[in-house]
């Protein structure tokens, strides 16, 4: 099969649900608009709507295969420019042209419009697939939406009426394709690995699509990234003077803590919260400044996002293994165990890290909420955030290390934090602080500890594993 035709297939190789649903999707719109052309008007909207949902997913996909294409090596195979252009304008033809010809012939009224919605759908969908930051260029349009809808909805019914509706549309999506599909032809160096179990809240610590994808990141990621490194850099030099001043069993655990959770000093976690609090405050003061929600969420979503940090732990001590090797040379375990222990000992420092990170969201929360009963949200998150962060950690420190069993057991995790936080929210408002919060507190955390427990003795029991992982 010639070049064009294996770029067309790696959707289907790596992103095979995508491709499926895209297709499943252009199905029915197919099938809707032959029901337009025979006998039923009516089902124009229905071919409309699914045609554009799977021209959207469909280019998504194909955003994401070229970000894992667009690797320094890529660019040493022969015309691999021209075969991406050649390919570019069958796509266009696909999904472009040959769509603006199926209107023409159900004569779709407003066809111009159509036809360049169509090409700007599908920049939307490649720029969001292609750049992990796409949501922000789209952004401003929803903090509108949710500031003044009526203002939103006059703008665009007088951009609808407008002769120049179709230029601009045109000349939106010539900038999208620009700023997603320039920086991946750029060859640049390739930057060191981070640290997977780094946490700097803008992503770069999350595993990549493929080994060797380039990373690529905007001006204001990297200063942040930047402080976050030099907070690290700080915190490890104070580490290795205290322990070299007067080297101790406590200090060499910080030591370990320092090298394996770089983003989890003092100054990082201050600096972490305070973004995220930047950001919560323009969401709710811009977005969401009408209540939309029960402010009892606040908390639930506060836990949820302490403990999504602990999947990562998971899939970064897989990552982490060649170089974990290290490590176990410089400790100089007397046994495998001894070894185990040191390291489940200084991850554990994630827990009150955790407790503190969802006790400040739901009281950031609530402030910008306005909460009735702060006092009550503020009492169970503190219990059920300690016992989901416990549990968490043990579940992950031993979990499954496969993507799709990562994925349940955290869906599971999830689900049972929510039903967790409602019903303890529930028990002290009928029980009260005392003897709800007595109750929620014995069951909670008698399940948490004794599943910490009960996974560190196994964690204990198995031996070190060095070798990387497979793909």
């Amino acid at each position: 099969m010639n070049v064009i035709g294996q770029l067309w297939l790696q959707l289907f190789r790596r992103l095979p649900v995508i491709a499926a649903i895209a297709h499943l999707a252009l199905a029915g719109a197919a099938y809707f608009a032959i029901r337009t052309w025979l006998d039923n008007p009516g089902m124009m909207p229905l071919a409309a709507i699914l045609f554009g949902m799977a021209t959207w997913i469909w280019h998504i996909g194909q955003g994401h295969v070229l970000r894992m294409l667009c690797i320094p090596e890529s660019f040493l195979l022969p015309r691999f420019r021209r075969h991406l252009l050649a390919y570019g304008v069958l796509d266009a033809l696909a999904w472009v042209l040959a769509p603006t010809l199926a209107a023409a012939l159900l004569q779709v009224p407003h066809l111009l419009l159509v036809a360049c919605g169509m090409l700007l759908l599908a920049s939307i969908g490649l720029t969001m697939g292609a750049n992990r930051t796409a949501g922000l260029y789209v952004w401003p349009l929803f903090v509108v939406f949710g500031w003044k809808p009526r203002l939103f909805l006059d703008i665009l019914a007088q951009v609808w009426a407008s002769p120049l509706t179709p230029l601009l549309m045109i000349a939106i999506s010539a900038l999208l394709l620009t700023l997603s599909i320039r920086p991946m032809l750029r060859v640049e160096d390739r930057q060191p690995d981070a640290s997977p179990l780094e946490s700097s809240v803008i992503g770069r610590g999350m595993a990549r699509g493929m080994p060797g994808e380039t990373k690529r990141t905007g001006a204001f990621t990297r200063r942040i990234n930047a402080l976050f490194d030099r907070a690290a850099q700080r915190a490890m030099e104070r580490a290795l003077a205290l322990y070299a001043k007067h080297p101790t069993f406590a200090r060499r655990m910080v030591l370990v803590r320092r090298l394996l959770l770089p983003h989890d000093n003092p100054q990082a976690i201050a600096l972490r919260i305070a973004l995220v609090a930047v950001f919560a405050g323009f969401y709710f003061l811009v977005v969401m400044h009408r209540p939309h929600f029960s402010p009892v969420l606040i908390g639930g979503y506060a836990i949820m996002a302490s403990v999504s940090r602990f999947p990562q732990l998971n899939a970064g001590m897989v990552r982490m293994r060649p170089n974990m090797a290290d490590l176990y040379l410089t400790l100089a375990p007397q046994t495998c165990a001894h070894y185990q222990k040191t390291i489940s000992d200084a991850l554990i420092v994630l827990v009150p890290i955790s407790i503190l990170t969802a006790l400040t969201y739901t009281a950031l929360g609530a402030v910008l909420v306005h909460a009735q009963d702060p006092w009550q949200m503020l009492f169970v998150a503190a219990i059920v955030s300690a016992s989901a962060s416990l549990a968490a950690l043990a579940v992950h420190l031993i979990g499954p290390e496969n993507s799709t069993g990562r994925m349940l057991v955290n869906a599971v995790l999830i689900f049972g934090v929510m039903g967790v936080y409602w019903g303890g929210y529930w028990l002290v408002g009928v029980a009260g602080y005392v003897i709800g919060g007595g109750v929620l507190a014995l069951v909670t955390l008698g399940f948490s500890f004794s599943t910490w427990f009960a996974a560190q003795r196994e964690y204990q029991l198995r031996r070190p594993r060095f070798d990387a992982p497979i793909g």
